[in-house]
């Protein structure tokens, strides 16, 4: 999965240093996609053997949405079931229009080819140092840390579920980067970025704080007293907890 994060940060020093607002916003809207229900009398396609349906099976993708398998290839043909946002199928590298052709269950079957891709949605893959930060975090937050430990793997500490608000409610997420760490800002970029796909509602960082529904700038904070209070050694992430796209 090709990531662009955001360039070389200017070095931190004694003055504040301004955070770029550049960056598009993006819609953080989830989609109703308005999906059919699953048919129980669908067409029936060749019977297969499992051997025989491992040989149709050209190469393995991820649905990176909820993604309906159809019995053909075509929106008014029955719909078999679904696949959830990460779930891995086999792919025939055979296609019809917009549609390619799957195997599910050791049959062949279609779903939309722009649904399917070769990498793991961003925030699905589990950390490579383990899921210990997850624990008691709602699926947003959880994608926040997904995505930023694979993007980012020399960030080793995050902060999860303690104290109250945001943070006792699973909606929030320290990413601890150290004081003077310009890591942070490219973390901090990556994030607003990708605010639409991972459900984030506002980011603070180095004693600002970037909350899109109601301003498209970075605006400073008050003076708290340390480091830590003053978000100088963490990108501090709320989620909305569940309205990920």
């Amino acid at each position: 999965m090709a990531v662009v994060t955001a360039g070389t940060a200017a070095a931190l020093s004694d003055d504040l240093p301004s955070i770029s607002s550049s960056k598009p916003d993006l819609i953080a809207a989830s989609i109703d996609q308005g999906a059919p229900d699953v048919s129980r009398s669908a067409d029936r396609a060749p019977v297969l053997n499992e051997a025989a349906a491992d040989e149709l099976v050209k190469d393995h993708q991820y649905a990176q949405q909820v993604l309906e398998v159809h019995a053909a290839a075509g929106e008014k043909s029955p719909v078999l079931a679904k696949l959830a946002v990460g779930d891995k199928v086999g792919v025939t590298g055979v296609t019809d229009g917009d549609w390619a052709q799957v195997i599910h269950k050791d049959l062949p079957r279609w779903v939309l080819a722009k649904g399917i891709a070769k990498d793991m949605p961003l925030g699905t893959a589990p950390c490579a140092s383990g899921s210990g930060s997850e624990r008691g975090l709602r699926p947003d937050t959880i994608k926040v840390h997904r995505a930023v430990c694979l993007l980012f793997p020399s960030v080793t500490r995050y902060g999860g579920v303690a104290g109250r608000g945001e943070h006792a409610t699973g909606q929030a997420l320290d990413i601890m980067v150290g004081t003077g760490n310009p890591i942070g800002y490219e973390i901090a970029e990556f994030l607003q970025a990708h605010r639409a796909e991972l459900g984030i509602e506002y980011i603070i960082w180095h004693q600002h704080i970037w909350r899109p529904s109601t301003s498209g700038a970075w605006r400073a904070m008050s003076n708290r007293g340390g480091a830590t209070a003053n978000h100088m050694d963490h990108v501090h992430v709320t989620t909305y907890g569940n309205a990920a796209q």
